[in-house]
């Protein structure tokens, strides 16, 4: 290849990424990081670069470069502007950060993935597996009774059961146990 075409694709290049960025309408207000403790450093700057391209990121020290308060659980605040709409939104570490465009009105827009991996009712040596059916009684985030009639079965008729649920909270994994009558509230 001669080097003026080189030269040329540089230039191409160059002038794609000017007007890709023009075209971008994310505006960071501002962005802090911290803990409930009041630890918190302003990283409006580093979040700008994630908006520029409209990046999805994941929040923690590592992309965001910098640990105001080691050892304890932070979350990161932002304020930005989307096509002249203010918009503020709270992320937990290790949760994914995304920027919502003007129409995106979804409330639980940072809410970490939620999923069901394995649901037991009964008795201890007298359970069965109702998995699909805490699926779709914790669709939504919607809590609800633990009760034979709730889960649709009745594995030991007459005799106090447990509901046990292991499942992924964005990245952890979690298992609740909880007793006929009990509400499950699962987060």
């Amino acid at each position: 290849m001669k080097p003026y075409s080189s030269l040329a694709l540089i230039l191409l290049f160059l002038h794609l990424g000017l007007f890709c960025s023009i075209g971008q309408v994310i505006r960071v207000a501002s962005a802090y990081y911290g803990s409930p403790n009041g630890s918190s450093v302003d990283v409006t700057r580093r979040v700008q670069q994630f908006a520029d391209y409209g990046e999805p990121f994941r929040v923690g020290k590592e992309t965001l470069r910098v640990d105001p308060s080691p050892k304890h659980r932070k979350a990161l605040v932002v304020i930005y502007e989307v096509s002249g709409r203010r918009i503020s939104d709270t992320v937990l570490e290790g949760d994914v950060f995304y920027f919502r465009n003007a129409e995106e009105t979804h409330q639980d827009w940072h809410k970490p993935v939620l999923r069901i991996r394995k649901a037991l009712y009964g008795t201890r040596g007298r359970s069965v597996d109702v998995t699909n059916r805490v699926r779709a009684l914790a669709q939504g985030r919607q809590s609800f009774t633990v009760s034979a009639r709730t889960i649709g079965v009745d594995p030991a008729p007459g005799q106090k059961k447990w509901l046990r649920i292991s499942y992924l909270h964005g990245s952890s994994s979690r298992t609740q146990q909880y007793e006929d009558g009990d509400r499950v509230r699962l987060r």
